[in-house]
């Protein structure tokens, strides 16, 4: 056991771990050189990986390569030079260009932050996809907004870290599903709203753990029913007299369902943790993967650890946003890549270490936005002998600057920690983040050029009175007060599916649905009803009855 350098918390290294680092560290002139034992625990390690991640965050700037008017990740004020996407992948500039010599008496992270604002960077991330300007990690995706983390996706509102989701509106960490709203943890299902942990369920409303449902409304922990309210089973005609006095069209009838299944929800027992066709793994939201311990949100993974959002890996730790790779270390945003650590944005690369923006790269040291290259360091092009024996040099030279063997210092990042992915999974405060020396952006909204901008709650409650001139007006936040607008996409399908205009920013929708699911933490407690010993994300302090996975089944079925 030792104790994290940033919280204090206590935490262990096994062996296992230490196996793993012998495994990924690299080998120079025949020698290896050792990544040391980390010195943060995991949450800290995962902490300071978000925070070189902006996932959602958007502004309009300028492009440093043609002066147009684009959509960007990156704010106009930042000191990084940012290319729109065509730009980014033409054949105008050479990433080369940039190249550096080693300052060895100079920290690392100092040299390669120093990089990163000369070399531009690419706007926001899009592969294959069609009108869907406001969107940024999108692959094959077509007509969607303001959406994130998204893959073969179509006409989509508000999503974030889904595929292969058709008409669905304010969705996280959903599947192969069409016309979801506000959904999270939901595979399969069909016209479904204000569903959580959800399998092949349709045409519901207020659900959570249900599976094979169909015309639900409030239910939870049902295996294939039909025409339940609040897990009654009634009759078609009672079931929908009973839907229609909620007045689901209106913002206080909205507001009425879900304080009732709120409550509701909180008196029923909770699975410890989701974990389908799986073994020997420990974690919450896993599919199909074995020998894996504390992973989140992930499928498909074989001896991975510590990591969320990951798909088809195998011996993968400290991991974020990552597919079909193995060998990766505390790295985030890495796709088809094999030995690589303490990366982002790298793709279809291999054994490569501290790399931003690299593909098609291989043997690659502290190098920013280069494709098809070996061999370099900070950019600069070396033989396989240089090579080696300059990493070996700087190696040896991050040792003393307590650099080697770690991610990035936070203040490395292009993003402030209120832009990044961080803020979504450790919330801090302003005065919290600016005491730690990292930065903070108080002017994340840019104001809506629109006729006028009303309070939320001067809204018409009813979907049936909202007039299209609101396509016009932008909305301010009941919570925030931040300003939000309105889409022609938006309100065909709140009329469409008879829904009330929300009040909330797509921000604040976006941390509603994050506090309903459960943290990416484990905690040590004992089954409610049984005593067994458990490994859950439920904390020992909730007040929800937790379940074995043995005798939540019996309580279900």
């Amino acid at each position: 056991m030792q104790n994290c350098k940033s919280c204090g918390k206590s935490f262990d290294v096994p062996e296992e771990d230490i196996e793993f680092l012998d495994k990924i560290s690299p080998v120079l002139h025949g020698k290896k050189h050792l990544i040391p034992s980390p010195e943060l625990c995991p949450d800290c390690r995962m902490q300071r990986r978000l925070i070189f991640r902006n996932q959602q965050t958007l502004y309009r700037r300028k492009c440093d390569a043609t002066e147009r008017e684009i959509i960007s990740i990156y704010s106009p004020d930042k000191p990084h030079k940012v290319f729109a996407a065509d730009e980014w992948w033409s054949d105008k500039w050479d990433a080369m260009d940039f190249g550096k010599d080693i300052d060895f008496s100079r920290p690392f992270f100092d040299q390669f932050a120093d990089l990163m604002k000369e070399v531009p960077h690419i706007a926001v991330l899009k592969v294959n996809s069609d009108n869907s300007d406001f969107t940024n990690q999108t692959y094959n995706c077509r007509n969607c907004y303001l959406s994130s983390a998204i893959k073969d996706c179509e006409d989509c509102l508000y999503c974030h870290n889904c595929n292969r989701l058709q008409n669905c509106t304010d969705c996280s960490f959903c599947f192969n599903s069409q016309l979801l709203y506000q959904c999270y943890d939901s595979y399969d299902s069909y016209n479904c709203a204000f569903a959580g942990n959800c399998i092949q369920c349709t045409d519901s409303t207020f659900l959570y753990d249900c599976v094979g449902c169909t015309n639900c409304f409030g239910c939870v922990g049902l295996r294939n029913k039909q025409y339940h309210f609040f897990n009654e089973e009634l009759t078609k005609e009672q079931y929908e007299r009973k839907i229609q006095a909620f007045l689901l069209h209106t913002n206080p009838g909205c507001e009425a369902a879900q304080k009732k299944f709120t409550e509701f929800l909180a008196s029923k027992p909770r699975l410890y943790a989701w974990l389908k066709n799986c073994e020997n793994t420990i974690g919450n939201n896993v599919k199909n993967t074995k020998n894996s311990s504390y992973c989140f949100d992930c499928n498909d993974l074989e001896d991975c650890k510590y990591s969320s959002w990951i798909f088809e890996d195998k011996d993968c730790y400290d991991c974020y946003g990552m597919g079909a790779s193995e060998l990766i270390y505390d790295s985030i945003g890495v796709e088809e890549v094999q030995k690589i650590a303490f990366s982002f944005g790298t793709s279809n690369s291999s054994d490569c270490y501290y790399t931003d923006l690299c593909f098609n790269c291989s043997n690659c040291f502290g190098c920013v936005g280069l494709r098809k290259k070996k061999y370099c360091i900070l950019n600069k092009q070396y033989t396989e002998e240089e090579y080696e024996e300059l990493v070996s040099k700087l190696i040896e030279h991050m040792k003393e600057t307590e650099e080697w063997g770690h991610f990035f210092d936070p203040t490395v990042s292009a993003f402030a920690y209120n832009e990044s992915k961080a803020q979504e999974h450790f919330p801090l405060t302003k005065e919290e983040v600016i005491s730690k020396g990292w930065k903070w952006k108080d002017d994340i909204d840019q104001i809506p050029e629109v006729e006028k901008i009303i309070p939320a709650d001067r809204l018409p409650d009813n979907i049936d009175d909202i007039p299209d001139d609101i396509l016009n007006w932008a909305i301010k936040c009941e919570r925030t007060l931040r300003p939000f607008r309105i889409t022609k996409q938006e309100l065909m399908y709140y009329r469409k599916q008879n829904i009330p205009i929300p009040h909330l920013h797509p921000d604040e929708r976006q941390k509603d649905r994050m506090v309903v699911r459960n943290p990416q933490k484990l905690w040590l407690r004992e089954c409610d009803e049984c005593g067994k010993d458990i490994q859950t994300s439920y904390s020992p302090d909730r007040l929800e009855k937790v379940l074995c996975e043995e005798c939540y089944l019996a309580e279900v079925y």
